[in-house]
């Protein structure tokens, strides 16, 4: 991924995981996901690797959201 921002239907298909999926990651993470002058949100390559790295711990089962949210070690 160049350094570039993504819509919200860029990283679904990036990701693998809906638009709902990915908003609710960003509110129980924190995340601070930028927006463009129409509000529309703004993906960076960094926050798409972050989705991944969730996903992919999900995927395995070794940490749930709230895991992940507290930085608890497996």
């Amino acid at each position: 991924m160049e350094n570039r921002t993504y819509l919200v239907t860029e990283a679904e298909k990036l990701t693998g995981e809906k638009a709902h999926v990915l908003r609710y990651w960003e509110d129980e993470l924190g995340m601070e996901i930028h927006r463009n002058s129409l509000g529309h949100r703004c993906y960076t390559a960094q926050d798409i690797q972050i989705f991944l790295g969730i996903r992919e711990l999900k995927k395995k089962a070794i940490w749930n959201i709230e895991k992940i949210r507290q930085g608890a070690k497996p």
